[in-house]
């Protein structure tokens, strides 16, 4: 092969200290205890993690009756989200664009002092998601009562390959409130108005629809909450993503275990990576071809990344070290590169290009890339983006496609995210 009041009174003060002190937190992460035996030294990296939960948790609740900030959510590799708990399970959330939101319980009012902030009583109820991958998220938790509180969602029917969301379309508890294809989207704002939510779930869009949105809630005072999680540094910061959507839920111990079981899984992964040689290594490459043009994610993209992770070599790695995009190539460029490639991914969804001859349909020559002729693509399914809680899956999946023979214990007996393209889809 080629190869993340002024008030307080001392005592309150002191038992900031001490709940500071009994966590082990220095800078927001937790340290292990100096008492650890060797066996609890030789733990992986996410059994620790799942101890410094613990070890939170157990804080929460001596924290709970207080009426200061005792603590916050613990991350270990997303960091554009934060949630702080206040009193009487009251958190404050900041968002992607470090957007503040109270959240109360049922029944709870703003205190005094957060007055200025707006607020959002949860469990949420009627919220719209205007990505598939933010409602992926809610797949985390088992849960199917959790997608009652959606309201809208810009996808359609088809958008959805699980019955918790088909079900609700089809009989109208959720409405589809705009269009989401392969080169644009939109909302439409008289629905939107309509539905009048407690919230949408934003994030950076495609282009400039989202900002418009914003600037549409902001004009009509319904409030948004910017999604950060693509602009995290890789997928393993993606995942912990799901973190933040179970604030809106109570379910931050669920978020934390699943968060925890997914990153051993990742582990795995990178762990049979490391095991291969750089001579013995795939390489492969990640774009789409789209009416006669090809565009490719660059070097520093977290899809690049994911590969590297699964044990290939990137064939772009001159491109945009520093970048997470997909850019616009010539066909001459992509043609060498791939030439020296073993596999190709496909990004593009196969309700939008099914098969290998479809590509060829557009640019013939790509016929002579060994990729191509022998079969070699691993195209994304059409439900890629409404599993965004299951990256694990994803980097199982795809290192098993390089690696076959090496996968061992996390073999999987179907590809759920990926699949084999084939020539012809008929």
């Amino acid at each position: 092969m080629k190869n993340k009041n002024i008030g307080f009174s001392i005592i309150a003060l002191v038992f900031i200290f001490v709940i500071v002190h009994l966590a082990g937190c220095t800078g927001g992460e937790n340290q292990p205890n100096s008492s650890s035996s060797s066996t609890e030294s030789t733990k992986s990296a996410a059994d620790e993690r799942q101890q410094e939960n613990s070890d939170l948790e157990r804080t929460a609740d001596e924290g709970n009756n207080n009426s200061f900030n005792a603590y916050t959510l613990n991350l270990h590799e997303a960091v554009n989200f934060k949630v702080e708990y206040l009193s009487d399970g009251m958190k404050l959330l900041t968002d992607g664009r470090g957007r503040g939101t109270l959240l109360l319980q049922e029944g709870q009012s703003a205190p005094v002092e957060y007055a200025d902030i707006p607020a959002l009583t949860i469990p949420l109820k009627d919220a719209i998601f205007t990505s598939t991958t933010q409602v992926g998220y809610l797949r985390a938790f088992d849960d199917d009562r959790l997608f009652d509180s959606i309201a809208g969602v810009r996808a359609g029917l088809d958008a959805w390959d699980f019955d918790s969301m088909r079900s609700r379309m089809m009989d109208g508890r959720i409405v589809d409130i705009g269009s989401n294809t392969q080169a644009a989207t939109n909302h439409d704002y008289e629905i939107i108005r309509e539905l009048n939510p407690s919230v949408i779930f934003t994030n950076t869009g495609i282009s400039s629809e989202q900002v418009e949105l914003m600037a549409m809630c902001d004009e009509v005072g319904i409030h948004y909450i910017f999604d950060g999680s693509g602009e995290e540094k890789d997928y393993a910061a993606m995942i912990e993503w799901v973190k933040f959507y179970a604030v809106f839920y109570n379910l931050e111990d669920e978020a934390s275990a699943f968060y925890d079981e997914a990153i051993k899984r990742i582990e795995n992964v990178t762990s049979i990576a490391a095991s291969i040689d750089e001579s013995d290594k795939i390489v492969a490459g990640w774009g789409i071809v789209t009416a006669g043009k090809v565009y490719v994610a660059t070097a520093g993209s977290k899809t690049a990344q994911m590969i590297r992770d699964c044990g290939g070599i990137y064939a772009f790695d001159d491109l945009g070290p520093d970048a997470d995009s997909t850019v616009e190539i010539s066909v001459e460029e992509f043609f060498s590169v791939m030439s020296n490639a073993d596999v190709f991914i496909d990004r593009g969804m196969p309700k939008y290009g099914p098969d290998i001859d479809n590509i060829l349909a557009q640019i013939p020559v790509l016929g002579e890339i060994d990729a191509m002729s022998e079969g070699n693509i691993l195209q994304i399914t059409d439900f890629y983006w409404s599993s965004y809680h299951n990256f694990d899956g994803k980097y199982v999946e795809m290192a098993e496609f390089f690696y076959p023979d090496l996968c061992g214990d996390i073999t999987v007996d179907e590809f759920i995210h990926f699949r084999i393209m084939p020539q012809s889809a008929e």
